[in-house]
């Protein structure tokens, strides 16, 4: 049985204890959820796939207010089946960008739709720059570890790298 990226991810993010998939939704999205995000649909949809394949276990929690709910636990081929993704080499060359395939024939378009586009993608990573300098001030040192920060740094890098880009692409075209 082949695993899904998403698949991994949610492998990944049960390697810290048993949840739920509201659990797993809500704990990706203020982690994993920057560089992979995964839908509620998507989530719901792997974890009995991941259980029919043996690499997690679901059980029923009775709760007295709420609906019954199942929590998963990831197994012991889990963790194995993960770790040798994790150590995979993947494709470091997929620069798939469908903003950037609009600007590259941006000469068939108007200058103030060109523009706009810019100007889009210029807010668009001011607003996730704030975001991750957001996290990085809301977690505390003890928290650290280059696991979680290194991702963090790229994300800072990667925002400031598109700013800095829209910039100079903004005042060639405005000259």
């Amino acid at each position: 049985m082949s695993l899904s990226t998403t698949e991994f991810a949610v492998l990944g993010l049960l390697c810290a204890g048993e949840r739920s998939g509201y659990d797993l939704k809500k704990v990706g999205e203020k982690g994993i959820g920057y560089v992979w995000p995964a839908s509620k649909s998507q989530v719901y949809t792997v974890l009995p796939r991941l259980v029919e394949g043996g690499y997690a276990t679901a059980r029923e929690v009775r709760q007295e207010r709420l609906p019954d709910k199942q929590v998963y636990r990831i197994t012991n081929r889990g963790e194995e089946a993960l770790r040798v993704w994790l150590e995979e080499p993947v494709d470091y060359h997929s620069p798939r960008s469908p903003f950037l395939l609009k600007i590259f024939f941006g000469s068939k378009m108007s200058r103030e739709a060109f523009v706009a586009h810019i100007e889009c993608k210029r807010e668009a990573a001011s607003s996730d720059l704030a975001l991750f300098r957001g996290i990085e001030a809301e977690i505390e040192e003890s928290d650290w570890s280059i696991f979680r920060h290194a991702p963090l740094r790229w994300g800072l890098a990667h925002e400031r790298a598109w700013i800095r880009w829209c910039d100079q692409v903004l005042a060639e075209v405005r000259e």
